[in-house]
């Protein structure tokens, strides 16, 4: 897998040495609100978790990226995709998604990440759809979604069990010629 870099950014493959960064960064109650499916509790936990995103990288089945900060080499997130199908036309790609240490949000790194991460899926991977989806409160990832040129296709009413109630999902997609257009 390649990396990337953007004026701010180093898109890299995850390694085994991120696991200090990678627990706090998953283990985050703020950061991982929205993700609390594969939230973390533990360093135990995390280290399988991560042991986990190595080899889903390694098999190809997945692009998964920590985000650097190129001025001090910090972890300060993830972002990627899951390719879900190869077709004739290319890969779908499905879901993509993110996180960000609360510390780093609202500074447009997520979205000069996103920008970063569909160029490479649609310019060097083959892929001509990626999908993705947020919790209708999940206001910061929409505007992400929609800077990055995403396009809603669907609200799932009452979809998912999240803190206590029932949420509405949100479904996005982009495709390879919207991106170029």
């Amino acid at each position: 897998m390649k990396t990337l870099e953007t004026e701010r950014l180093i898109l890299r493959k995850y390694s085994e040495r991120d696991l200090p960064e990678y627990f706090k960064l998953l283990s985050n109650k703020q950061n991982m609100y929205y993700l609390d499916d594969i939230t973390v509790n533990t360093l135990e936990e995390a280290r399988e978790s991560l042991k986990n995103t190595i080899k889903i990288n390694e098999t190809g089945k997945a692009r998964r990226f920590c985000i650097i900060l190129k001025e001090n080499n910090k972890l300060i997130g993830g972002i990627g995709y899951e390719v879900a199908a190869d077709t004739p036309l290319g890969k779908i790609a499905d879901p993509m998604g993110w996180f960000i240490m609360p510390e780093f949000q609202n500074k447009g790194y997520v979205t000069e990440a996103a920008t970063k991460v569909l160029e490479f899926a649609f310019s060097q991977d083959n892929c001509f759809r990626i999908a993705t989806g947020c919790y209708a409160d999940n206001k910061p990832t929409q505007k992400v979604m929609a800077k990055v040129g995403f396009k809603r296709e669907s609200v799932k009413i009452k979809a998912a069990y999240h803190d206590g109630i029932m949420k509405d999902r949100l479904e996005y997609a982009i495709l390879k010629d919207e991106w170029y257009n």
